[in-house]
């Protein structure tokens, strides 16, 4: 009861998901138009007190039904977890899912799709931004996060600033201003990959490409990191934007995170399904995670293994993810790690593992205040 009266109460706020705060803002409105019409009509108390219960019940009715006080609205990562310069804010695309009803035995779900960015320093909101299924966060280009856009046949290309969310360069503009990267530009998203600040990207003419924000050069080697991107839960532009070793090493990288799950201390978490979150070539260590049971609403756990003792150096429960992301998403950053599950962000110090930051998706605001 006490976790639904918190949701009830947090439902009455903007929280950046679109459609929720479309809800709401109708809400708001009919009340400020009621009070005008009462303001009017003072004589008619009776009426306007009629009119006033009538509203304030449908309208707490309607934010229960509707308004995600009463109703699963699970999260998931739609992209990995990127940050400025700076590692003082984070940025990520989550999706909500919400269950509208079911037929034939299908449920069926309507999907919302929001970017976030959270201030790492104060852990609360720096700015959101709605998105849809049709855009891609790429990484970190030119100074901003690079978007992807997908447009029928076609792929385009926007620049957001990391610090505010506000565009430095609209699709228009983009067009414009690099015509010939947009030339060649697919209109899948799985096609290209940005690693410390370069892109690198299949054309629609089926060569490879680099770019680096002026030239646009065939380069070969873009295909091997395409196609290495995914061997890390992580992910490879995450992994070289905290490491900084050369783009060359993935496949040590690669051969490394096959090394540790192939471990018999790992091999023991088979069948709990263990994923390789980042490894430290330099230290010979690997984070990984897995499930503490088979269930998929148990707890997840985030481990640092040492390649060199061949063992656990620390366990650390990060609590539990939603069937429908099923794996956390996590960002090794210097001074520790950004992890995202479910419907939480959270940061762990890298030396202490204390959570500096909790973070609430779905709300958008720090879990301490709730």
């Amino acid at each position: 009861m006490e976790q639904f009266l918190q949701r009830y109460m947090y439902s009455w706020r903007l929280n950046g998901w679109l459609v929720h705060d479309i809800f709401l803002e109708v809400i708001f409105g009919l009340g400020l138009f009621l009070l005008l019409f009462i303001a009017i009509k003072r004589k008619r108390l009776i009426i306007s007190i009629s009119l006033l219960v009538i509203y304030i019940v449908v309208s707490n009715a309607l934010m229960i039904v509707f308004g995600l006080a009463g109703r699963s609205f699970p999260i998931k990562s739609d992209s990995s977890i990127y940050t400025d310069e700076s590692q003082k804010i984070a940025v990520q695309m989550v999706q909500g899912s919400e269950n509208n009803g079911t037929s034939n035995g299908i449920t069926h779900l309507i999907s919302h799709y929001l970017i976030v960015a959270v201030n790492l320093e104060t852990g609360e909101k720096q700015w959101t931004k709605s998105a849809s299924y049709k855009e891609t966060l790429i990484g970190n280009f030119m100074g901003g996060l690079l978007i992807h856009h997908r447009d029928g046949e076609y792929g385009q290309l926007s620049l957001l600033d990391i610090e505010t969310g506000k565009e430095i360069l609209s699709e228009k503009e983009f067009r414009q201003q690099h015509q010939p990267l947009i030339d060649i530009l697919s209109n899948g998203a799985q096609q290209l990959i940005a690693l410390q600040n370069e892109l690198y990207l299949e054309g629609v003419d089926g060569h490879f490409y680099h770019y680096d924000g002026k030239i646009l050069n065939k380069d070969d080697k873009a295909e091997n990191y395409i196609a290495a991107r995914f061997f890390i839960e992580s992910d490879l532009p995450g992994y070289f934007a905290t490491h900084h070793q050369p783009l060359d090493n993935y496949e040590e990288i690669q051969d490394f995170s096959h090394q540790v799950l192939s471990e018999p201390a790992i091999r023991t978490y088979q069948n709990l399904e263990p994923k390789v979150m980042d490894v430290d070539l330099a230290n010979g260590t690997a984070l990984l995670s897995y499930r503490r049971t088979q269930r998929e609403s148990a707890d997840h756990l985030l481990v640092l293994y040492d390649m060199k003792k061949h063992q656990l150096l620390w366990e650390e429960k990060i609590g539990a993810i939603n069937s429908y992301q099923q794996q956390p998403k996590v960002r090794t950053v210097e001074k520790g790690y950004i992890i995202q599950t479910g419907d939480q962000l959270l940061v762990l110090d890298k030396h202490s593992r204390d959570r500096i930051v909790q973070y609430h998706l779905r709300w958008n605001r720090p879990i301490d205040e709730m």
